[in-house]
């Protein structure tokens, strides 16, 4: 089983627009077809989320886990905090 993963792509976007949609967590399922819900669970005080739970179902891939996140600048940055 694989302990990371690590993928790369170029978007011909603004940051501050890139980290927007990123951090658009409700707005996940809408336009991430595995995605079957997503919970913000946490805030920071200024009102972004902190820690997030998402719900996948790809068919054979299920999955149920939580990230944290943190932000500068227009950088969005995330790790793992809970797999189910």
């Amino acid at each position: 089983m694989a302990e990371s993963s690590t993928q790369s792509l170029v978007v011909q976007a603004p940051p501050a627009q890139v980290a927007a949609v990123v951090s658009d967590f409700e707005a996940y399922p809408e336009w991430v077809k595995a995605t079957k819900s997503v919970k913000v669970l946490s805030r920071y005080d200024d009102g972004r989320a902190q820690q997030v739970e998402f719900v996948l179902d790809a068919g054979v891939f299920k999955d149920t886990y939580v990230l944290e996140y943190s932000y500068a600048d227009d950088r969005v940055d995330w790790h793992l905090v809970r797999p189910w």
